[in-house]
């Protein structure tokens, strides 16, 4: 995911403040006694003064920012508790001594080694706890190969509902592997709520720790064959004819299937379920009350519903569960059977790139459950820059980085644990995450926000030994500006970058990367070429740098030796597939280690999946592909990216 304003670190406090754009008149109504207080308090807990923009200047904190932020941080210190004490295994450490606690429950003296990577405890001589993460000091790496880049949802086959699913990824993942494709790079699978108007956006999910279930292949389902489902096969195979996805339509159908085989096999439940389910940790029940409260109310605004639901572990919630037991089995059962499906779609040839998204939504389960450790008077965003001038906010609730690292990190592990338990790499998206946000005040604008930083060396060692557990490799999406020394610790630990051809000379990219033509947030060569997406910036009065677009067009034409002086009406299929042919001999050649090949280009497909910074003007997340993905893999423009990527990778 693509955001503007990414920035380098903050400045000493001592740089001379610049002007704050729009700044609101409470963030000087603090006297600056009071602001030295705030700086000295907040300051060694991450929270930063201020920060360098994208333009070179130096950006105050809003001092009303400071106070607020100053609330979540007014924490009673940790009774006998330390920092994170990282390791290698094997390798001497002069603090590991002391009675350590291993993963498994072993107990021994330690006297400066621990042996076996995982999180263990320590507790030192003088009785101070300690968090120690023994992890690899590099990820593992993929060889010089190609993959696919897919929109899952966007990726429809003859067979689908009306969605990409499961069955779909499978089946391309098998043609990807006959192609000589190493990997396929898919968009986040992540949970939504089970409302009746599913959110569209995989990039607000109601929980990184489980599965959408519109993704879901009703026929597939243990049990399908003894249910009459051909009523809501052909209704959901007529939804195929329309271009623009309808999660509502979609989710109506899978739900109604799912509960036809619900009906028939709730009383006779495979054992393999019954043994998936006792081996669950108590985060999927959890989360299949939350589905079933969420389904009681339409509603995903927990904060909303009566007081004995708001909290996971009141009375309340557990009185729900308790009467509603078969509801809440149901949605861990549809859990079951969707990562049944998405597990042998992870193992049908080729290396599943997944996709963690930066957060989640405000209303999710993730939110409900975790809620004692972030800060809802913020949301993730990013500042003002000359693309942006009004910046962004996401609506994703931070963590609080202390807290975070009071419970030893577990949302961070058990997040990114389930993320590879099937795909064999992962894709962190605004790896800058790791390292620090930007929080923005509810009550006020980006132009208020502040940067907050992470205990990075924890989170980056986590994924190390999270990615080492599954033999699996990291990507860390680091397009834009990002503070100084990020990319230099991404390269050291073998993390790889991420670059992107509509935003840099594909000659520049890092060798140890992924390199793509376009991300879901930029323009397909089939938009460039035609001039479709400059038509479409304009009918929604979008600014976008039009000459520069211009600019590139002709680059690409020119590429392709096509008249750059063509009008776009009067570009052909055929020059349409020159461009593309042109493009990627070119992204061939890239220093990247990966190089993707976007199924949208495949396809020919005029529209972005995104139109960053718009809500109803754009149907976001919404576009499928225009034929049968089994069409589009096998047409004659598919085999010839193919062969020139087979060539010289």
């Amino acid at each position: 995911m693509v955001f503007n304003g990414r920035v380098s670190g903050p400045s000493p406090a001592a740089h001379p403040a610049a002007q704050v754009p729009d700044a609101p008149a409470r963030a000087t109504s603090i006297d600056a006694p009071t602001r030295a207080a705030l700086v000295a308090h907040l300051a060694p807990l991450g929270v930063a003064e201020g920060y360098i923009n994208a333009a070179g200047a130096y950006v105050s904190t809003p001092t009303a920012t400071l106070a607020l932020v100053s609330g979540d941080f007014d924490l009673d210190a940790p009774n006998g508790a330390g920092a994170p004490l990282i390791c290698t295994p094997g390798r001497y450490h002069p603090d590991l001594f002391g009675t350590v606690i291993m993963e498994n429950g072993h107990t021994y003296r330690a006297v400066g080694f621990v042996n076996q990577a995982g999180y263990h405890i320590l507790y030192t001589d003088t009785g101070l706890r300690r968090l120690v993460i023994a992890a690899p000091e590099q990820l593992h790496t993929p060889g010089r190969s190609w993959g696919w880049q897919v929109q899952l949802y966007a990726a429809r086959s003859r067979d689908s509902w009306g969605i990409g699913d499961f069955r779909d990824l499978a089946q391309i993942c098998r043609l990807a592997a006959t192609q000589g494709a190493s990997c396929v790079q898919v968009s986040p699978v992540h949970a939504v709520a089970p409302t009746s108007v599913p959110q569209d956006s995989p990039y607000s999910p109601a929980s990184r720790m489980f599965l959408n279930l519109l993704h879901l292949a009703p026929g597939l389902v243990p049990g399908a064959e003894r249910v009459d489902l051909s009523d809501l096969a052909a209704a959901g195979h007529a939804l195929n004819a329309d271009r623009l996805i309808d999660r509502t339509r979609v989710w109506a159908l899978k739900r109604e299937a799912l509960e036809r085989i619900w009906d028939v096999v709730h009383l006779d439940l495979p054992t393999e379920y019954r043994r998936w389910r006792a081996d669950q940790a108590g985060a999927l029940a959890r989360f299949a009350v939350w589905c079933a409260l969420v389904e009681q109310y339409d509603s995903s605004t927990w904060r909303d519903w009566p007081a004995e639901y708001t909290r996971p572990d009141g009375p309340g919630v557990a009185a729900f569960a308790e009467a509603h037991a078969d509801r809440v089995e149901f949605f861990c059962w549809a859990q079951w059977a969707a990562e049944a499906q998405y597990e042998i779609a992870c193992h049908s040839g080729v290396d599943v790139l997944a996709d963690l998204a930066v957060g989640f939504d405000v209303n999710s389960e993730d939110a409900w459950a975790y809620q004692d450790q972030l800060c809802f008077d913020f949301e993730i965003g990013a500042p003002p820059d000359l693309h942006n001038t009004e910046g962004q906010r996401w609506g994703l609730p931070p963590f609080n980085p202390v807290l975070l690292q009071r419970d030893d990190f577990r949302p961070f592990i058990s997040m990114v644990h389930a993320a590879l338990a099937h795909a064999g790499a992962l894709r962190v998206d605004h790896v800058m995450q790791l390292w620090r946000l930007y929080w923005v005040p509810l009550e006020g604008t980006a132009h208020d926000g502040v940067y907050v930083y992470y205990p990075v060396d924890s989170l980056l060692a986590i994924l190390r030994v999270e990615a080492s557990r599954h033999d699996a490799w990291i990507v860390g999406e680091d397009m834009g500006t990002v503070a100084a020394g990020v990319r230099e610790t991404m390269e050291a630990i073998r993390m790889l970058g991420n670059r992107s051809a509509m935003r840099s000379p594909v000659a520049s990219f890092p060798e140890l990367g992924v390199g793509t033509s376009s991300t879901h947030d930029q323009v397909t060569v089939a938009g460039l070429l035609t001039g479709a997406d400059v038509d479409e910036l304009v009918r929604i009065g979008k600014a976008a740098d039009f000459q520069q677009m211009n600019t590139t067009r002709r680059g690409l034409a020119e590429l392709a030796r096509i008249d750059p002086d063509k009008p776009a009406s009067q570009i052909t299929q055929d020059d349409i597939r020159a461009a593309v042919l042109a493009r990627y001999q070119l992204l061939s050649t890239a220093p990247s280690r990966v190089v993707v090949v976007s199924l949208d280009d495949a396809a020919m497909a005029k529209e972005r999946p995104n139109m960053p910074g718009t809500v109803d003007v754009y149907p976001n997340w919404r576009w499928s592909l225009p034929e049968p993905v089994e069409t589009i893999m096998t047409s004659p423009l598919a085999r010839q990216l193919a062969e020139v990527m087979n060539e010289r990778r």
